[in-house]
């Protein structure tokens, strides 16, 4: 595999794809290039299942790649800070058209862990492990990120990633809800594909609605405007096409034929 940095595409399937982090030389360190990628791609989603993950090796991501990351000034405007690559990036992931699955193996570091708790779900290895140095590097997280951290690994585990840069294996971070599943490491792959495949057999619509709530109920919503919208996408759901197929192939019993609409 190439050591050049970057983030490879690749169509698993229509609406599936796989979205791997590739930077052997750096073990999968992120650059600036590598998260403007992830942003940009994130923007350009509609509706698609998608799968995080990271070229071989035994690091998931050795986090921001420290060489590439700048030294900021005190009075510089938030846009201009140097995680700013960062903070675009994971926010772009987390308010997407689409459904993100980390895939995890190895070791996370730092802006890796927050790329992966940015995804909707988490299925790991039994050798995950995750670590943010910033308490070790001097480095102040930025807000929404340690929002981020502690609502994917509990108000438990968050302090000992962010005061105590402890190391945190799959099986804790499982166990605090972190994670969907573990699964062997030379299993871990088939058993995300099997996963994605079965999401991408539910009907679009019910698909965006639901994960549309749920990430409001995680941000600590949802607004009355997020209530208004899911409550027409109820109304809409029940005069769809879709859900007329939905019943038709319950009563039948075989696999629905979604289109969404």
């Amino acid at each position: 595999m190439s050591d050049e940095a970057r983030v490879i595409e690749t169509v698993l399937a229509p609406g599936l794809l796989r979205w791997t982090i590739s930077h052997p030389r750096k073990r999968n360190a992120l650059t600036p290039a590598m998260l403007a990628t992830l942003e940009a791609g994130a923007r350009a989603l509609r509706g698609e299942v998608v799968l995080l993950d990271a070229a071989p090796g035994p690091c998931f991501c050795a986090g921001f790649d420290l060489d590439a990351l700048p030294e900021g000034q005190v009075d510089a405007p938030a846009a201009s800070a140097p995680d700013a690559p960062l903070i675009a990036a994971s926010a772009a992931l987390q308010t997407c058209d689409g459904l993100l699955v980390a895939v995890v193996r190895g070791e996370v570091f730092g802006a890796g862990v927050e790329l992966i708790a940015a995804c909707d779900l988490r299925l790991a290895a039994h050798d995950a492990r995750f670590t943010v140095p910033a308490a070790r590097l001097g480095v102040v997280y930025h807000a929404a990120g340690v929002a981020l951290l502690r609502r994917v690994f509990g108000p438990a585990l968050a302090p000992r990633l962010l005061l105590a840069a402890e190391a945190i294996g799959a099986d804790e971070a499982h166990r605090a809800g972190a994670l969907l599943s573990l699964h062997a490491p030379d299993e871990l792959a088939q058993a995300s594909e099997t996963f994605a495949t079965r999401l991408r057999q539910g009907a679009p619509q019910s698909l965006r609605a639901h994960r549309d709530l749920l990430r409001a109920l995680d941000r600590g919503g949802p607004s009355g405007e997020e209530l208004a919208a899911h409550e027409q996408a109820r109304r809409v759901a029940y005069a769809s096409e879709d859900f007329r197929e939905g019943r038709a192939a319950a009563r039948e019993r075989r696999s629905p034929r979604f289109r969404g609409g």
